[in-house]
């Protein structure tokens, strides 16, 4: 591999898949100067950085789409009328890609609520479904 094809390779990984350079000077049997200088001198810093403007941008563009679909479904269905399958094919098939945009363009990461059941919610449920008062 020439020093052009490993520029190339190293460049592509730390843009767009922002692997970092020591894992990239691993892969690739490339020094930490050579690196630091290629990053420096070919602006890969700022490559990076537009790369992931625009993928934030097509994400908002994907979601505003989506919900022009979803609206105009509804309008179908509160008006009695057939909707394309075409329509529907394609808000299906951008369904499928909306948690990964909503997680990448949610800013700031949101804490999770966690997934089991605390004694208070036991509690609660008894109250409320069986009448039973603790």
């Amino acid at each position: 591999m020439t020093k052009l094809d490993k520029l190339k390779q190293a460049e592509h990984l730390y843009v767009y898949e922002n692997q970092p350079l020591d894992v990239i000077g691993a892969k690739l049997d490339l020094s930490r100067r050579t690196l630091f200088y290629w990053k420096k001198e070919y602006e890969w810093d700022k490559k990076r950085f537009e790369k992931g403007r625009e993928q934030e941008l097509f994400n908002r563009e994907l979601l505003n789409f989506a919900q022009k679909i979803m609206d105009k479904i509804s309008n179908d269905i509160d008006n009695n009328q057939q909707t394309p399958q075409a329509e529907m094919y394609s808000l299906m098939n951008i369904l499928k890609n909306l948690p990964q945009v909503k997680q990448q363009i949610t800013e700031p990461k949101q804490k999770q609520k966690p997934k089991t059941l605390s004694p208070e919610h036991f509690k609660q449920i008894e109250k409320e479904l069986f009448g039973i008062e603790n």
